[in-house]
């Protein structure tokens, strides 16, 4: 009889046998076990996948999974605290193949006092890779896809739950606070699971990646497959994007919807009234980093309103939350805006999804270096009478 091993399954019990280091007892306090090389295969590369899933490769290339690692913002965040990089780098380059320095043990249980060792199986370019193909697709010398009949050139076992979200909320899911200042605020696994999605049966994968009809693998046939961009914010890694991922965005769909309800002149001013909904979100918007945010920005005249959507945080010399308006899975809500003039004028609404604001960007010296935001929809002029 055929046995189907859960990949999800394999995750967790592989993340529980090779734990060394347990602070809190969560999973990402060790990388994902070393793997090696499937047979027919001269590494774990994905450039190596690449050679035969052309298209595929292409995408993750233009993916945060592929920049996890080279990320300015996230580079920035470790200048501050090297110490406690280890912990970080065990979701940004999960396995263990890809991570120099493994830890061992931590001394008087902190993050900050890491035991450390050269690690034997270190190979520097999947290190460089970040998110790469294997570590969702590859465990104990075997390629996990969504295929039962497959003529690959390597070893391979069908698993249909590489959709489901137990395999994203790995890494999309960490939340503890280690030290005053040492917190991971990662709840969209938790915001998807509370939400209305999760009970339909729509997990990560049917937004983050969707589906599409193509020869999958070079010589192969066309087959049902999902895109591999893993959208989220829209906003780039880096200043300059070819031509090619401009394309790739092309297909990006904001989760949030706004519209107008009203916008009339009453005693001498103009009430604008727009209706603000997460209507594609499976999670809070925005979710993920607690930096992220949306800004509605309405326009009338030579003058302009902001709102605001987001979480506003105190990061010393205790981390704290201290408000959070962001909107919850199918959440709709009235927001009205003022403006003193009551003179006819057109309306402008754009809104931008930003990742984090230019006095925090300043202080990790990325002003002008990295993209800190970009417009997601852009509305028709409005005339207000």
């Amino acid at each position: 009889m055929k046995i189907r091993v859960s990949l999800a399954l394999l995750l967790i019990a592989a993340a529980a046998a090779l734990a060394k280091v347990n602070i809190l007892g969560y999973w990402w306090e060790n990388p994902l076990p070393y793997q090696q090389t499937p047979a027919g295969l001269a590494s774990l590369s994905a450039r190596q996948c690449g050679a035969c899933h052309q298209e595929i490769y292409r995408e993750w290339q233009a993916s945060a999974h592929a920049h996890a690692l080279n990320d300015l913002q996230f580079q920035a965040e470790m200048q501050k605290s090297p110490e406690v990089g280890w912990l970080c780098l065990n979701c940004h380059t999960p396995l263990e193949n890809q991570i120099e320095r493994i830890a061992l043990s931590v001394r008087n249980q902190s993050t900050h006092q890491p035991v450390l060792t050269a690690n034997p199986h270190f190979d520097s370019a999947l290190h460089d890779e970040a998110v790469t193909c294997a570590v969702c697709h590859v465990r104990g010398g075997v390629i996990f896809g969504p295929y039962e009949n497959s003529k690959a050139p390597h070893p391979v076992r069908q698993d249909r739950r590489l959709l489901t979200a137990d395999v994203c909320t790995m890494c999309h899911q960490a939340t503890a606070a280690y030290t005053d200042t040492l917190v991971c605020t990662f709840d969209t696994g938790k915001e998807w699971r509370n939400g209305p999605y999760a009970a339909r049966g729509q997990s990560c994968s049917s937004c983050h990646m969707p589906g599409i009809d193509r020869i999958v693998a070079t010589g192969g046939p066309v087959r049902h497959s999902r895109r591999h961009f893993f959208f989220g914010s829209k906003i780039p890694k880096e200043t300059r994007q070819n031509a090619s991922e401009m394309a790739d965005y092309a297909l990006f769909r904001p989760g949030l919807t706004v519209k107008i309800a009203s916008a009339r002149r009453s005693g001498g001013q103009t009430l604008v009234i727009l209706k603000l909904k997460n209507a594609l979100a499976g999670h809070m918007l925005p979710t993920g980093d607690p930096e992220r945010f949306i800004r509605v920005d309405v326009a009338l005249g030579g003058a302009t309103r902001s709102l605001r959507i987001g979480q506003k945080w105190e990061w010393w010399p205790k981390a704290k939350k201290l408000a959070d308006n962001r909107l919850k899975p199918l959440e709709e809500r009235t927001e009205t805006v003022e403006f003193p003039s009551g003179q006819p004028g057109t309306l402008r609404i754009s809104v931008y999804n930003g990742r984090l604001t230019e006095q925090n960007a300043r202080y990790h010296h990325l002003v002008g270096r990295y993209p800190l935001e970009t417009k997601v929809i852009e509305l028709a002029p409005y005339h207000v009478n």
